[in-house]
């Protein structure tokens, strides 16, 4: 598949949705993942106010990080939608002008040169028309990218003042917020999802920052093939960044205290 095809953009699920589908998928990865989002804080019977208080923290936590993502997964879905719209009418009339043209167009956006690229929009309406859409799917996502990592930074700062207490001074750094978090008895780096989640983290950096892909993103599934190029070429596994979100989130909360599951096979000690 060539680069300049214009193809279908297919949603990303809130986490809703995802359970939903997934409720009876007997693949184990799958199944866990589906299993963990039936776990809420617990426990079922305070024993105490301050365990009910927190209980409510935790449960509050949750819900609302939840439905941000949510709610930034359904700005996604918006900016996808009119694109796939677009697409759908753009697509057989670029193919036939590209084919008028002998190929020449996908050829210019293929060769990845962006000088080219460039120059052949301000020449050619129709072909700045099709760049125009594909950037736009391309920054949708990467608004996805950026809103999830913001709300995972801001959200494990939450969690943190739960866990200990209000701080004089949240920092603003990943590697300190990590330290602070295993401070007060959970350690980031050990949740389910959060190699994906650190992933995210230097996705959203290079995006904001550098825009090329360099050898730190090369680490990562997808990226390699891009090397050295702008990262408007890059497909972003956007399906499993926020699935990711969602389970870290989920994990970090249930580990900060006692759980109950809704899980049909799950055993709670």
């Amino acid at each position: 598949m060539i680069n300049m095809e214009i193809t279908i953009a297919e949603f990303v699920p809130t986490l809703n949705e995802y359970v939903d589908v997934h409720i009876k998928n007997p693949d184990p990865e799958i199944k866990i993942k589906v299993d963990d989002f039936c776990d809420f804080p617990g426990p079922e019977n305070c024993q105490s106010k301050i365990e009910e208080i927190k209980k409510k923290k935790r449960n509050s936590l949750l819900n609302s990080f939840n439905k941000r993502v949510d709610d930034v997964i359904m700005l996604n879905r918006y900016a996808l939608h009119q694109y796939n719209i677009n697409a759908e009418k753009i697509a057989p009339l670029f193919k036939n002008y590209d084919e008028q043209h002998g190929g020449m167009f996908s050829t210019i956006y293929d060769e990845h040169d962006e000088t080219k690229v460039d120059c052949a929009r301000m020449g050619f309406i129709n072909f700045n028309c099709v760049c125009e859409l594909l950037t736009a799917k391309k920054i949708a996502d990467e608004g996805l990218i950026i809103h999830l990592w913001a709300t995972i930074e801001q959200f494990v700062k939450r969690a943190i003042i739960i866990m200990g207490g209000e701080e004089k001074e949240m920092p603003f750094k990943w590697h300190e917020l990590k330290r602070l978090s295993t401070k007060n008895g959970i350690n980031l780096e050990s949740l389910p999802s959060y190699a994906i989640i650190n992933e995210i983290r230097v996705v959203n950096n290079k995006i904001k920052h550098l825009y090329i892909v360099d050898d730190e993103l090369c680490k990562y599934p997808g990226f390699e093939k891009y090397k050295g190029k702008k990262m408007n070429l890059v497909d972003y596994r956007t399906h499993e960044y926020a699935l990711a979100t969602y389970h870290f989130m989920n994990r970090l909360v249930m580990f900060m205290g006692p759980i109950i599951s809704y899980a049909p096979d799950r055993i709670i000690d």
